[in-house]
């Protein structure tokens, strides 16, 4: 016979001893049925049951508590235990945390202690000594605007990223895999945020990357008879610059649309247009094929040609005495 047969008939006949001693353990006093522990699982294998089960997390430095599926005999490590992690109720899962069982269970290892990182393991010579552990990914990384969903940070555990509303992916892949060297793949910059209610003036990154081609919604109100204005910005430079004169300097309903390159103004294009203060103007700025296309209220003001050939905003930024109480852009 084997080492390993003779170590699993060993094993065997401990559990029975375990269970059908005087003093055995009252198993239904301390397993969970039909529960299930999220999120804190940081390894994952088949088992023969529930007491090998407990077995593996008993002999594990990183293990508080153990969920066991009966149907496929999947054991489940957890990194916490179950009076601070989130329980929630799921068929056919059994839990139970490990400070109940004996550590008799766990055979030769019962009287060996292992620091953290590490677990006993038996040798073939039947001596018992810690070696390094696979104890997960650790939660998965936050990505701003998104929600996560997962089971654990087991290798191979897969964390599934959504967008809140006004975000949006910025690419197709929105998962992450936990990798054996326990973290877990980068999904930087997943969601970008394309609209806003109320923002405050200031500067905005554009949702994702720069594009070519795009368009801003904006819903603004003067709040004094002054000015107010809208930049689309790439570094230092100015690409489009919108501004709108309600009463500066002489100048009242007044459009003017610019660019600064290396820091000189180009040719300054002005446009008449009835303003109010309070009055509320539906913006549009399309850029497509290298213009910029400004719409206001439903009608065509101005279409200006690039000034730099191909650069892109990455920046948008707007000023003055204005509330807007929406800014979107649509790609």
């Amino acid at each position: 016979m084997s080492s390993n047969h003779s170590e699993i008939v060993f094993l065997f006949f401990g559990i029975l001893n375990l269970v059908q001693g005087d003093n055995c353990l009252d198993v239904d006093s301390v397993v969970q049925r039909d529960k299930y522990m999220e999120h804190q699982v940081f390894s994952k294998f088949w088992s023969q049951s529930l007491y090998t089960c407990a077995s593996e997390c008993l002999i594990s430095s990183a293990c508080l508590s153990f969920g066991f599926e009966k149907k496929t005999h999947t054991c489940l490590l957890n990194s916490n235990s179950s009076d601070t992690a989130i329980i929630v109720d799921r068929t056919g899962f059994l839990l139970s945390d490990i400070q109940h069982w004996p550590k008799s269970l766990s055979g030769r290892c019962a009287r060996l202690v292992c620091q953290s990182g590490t677990r006993c393991e038996v040798t073939r010579l039947g001596l018992a000594s810690c070696a390094p552990e696979f104890q997960g990914c650790g939660h998965p990384p936050e990505v701003s605007g998104a929600n996560i969903k997962y089971d654990g940070h087991y290798e191979g555990a897969v964390a599934t990223y959504s967008c809140d509303p006004d975000f949006r992916a910025c690419y197709n892949n929105v998962t992450s895999t936990c990798q054996s060297s326990e973290t877990w793949e980068s999904l930087e910059d997943l969601c970008g945020q394309f609209r806003y209610h109320d923002p405050r003036r200031g500067l905005y990154s554009f949702p994702c990357s720069p594009s070519s081609m795009f368009q801003l919604i904006m819903n603004g109100a003067a709040t004094e008879s002054t000015r107010w204005g809208v930049k689309l910005q790439k570094q230092g430079d100015t690409l489009f610059y919108l501004e709108f004169r309600v009463g500066h300097n002489g100048i009242r309903n007044t459009v003017i649309i610019n660019s600064v390159i290396d820091g000189v103004w180009g040719t300054e294009y002005r446009f008449d247009l009835t303003m109010a203060v309070g009055k509320t103007m539906g913006i549009q700025i399309t850029v497509q094929d290298g213009v910029y296309r400004l719409v206001i209220d439903g009608a065509s003001i101005h279409n200006f040609t690039e000034k730099v050939p191909g650069a892109m905003p990455d920046h948008l930024s707007f000023w003055g005495d204005v509330s807007v109480s929406k800014m979107e852009w649509v790609s």
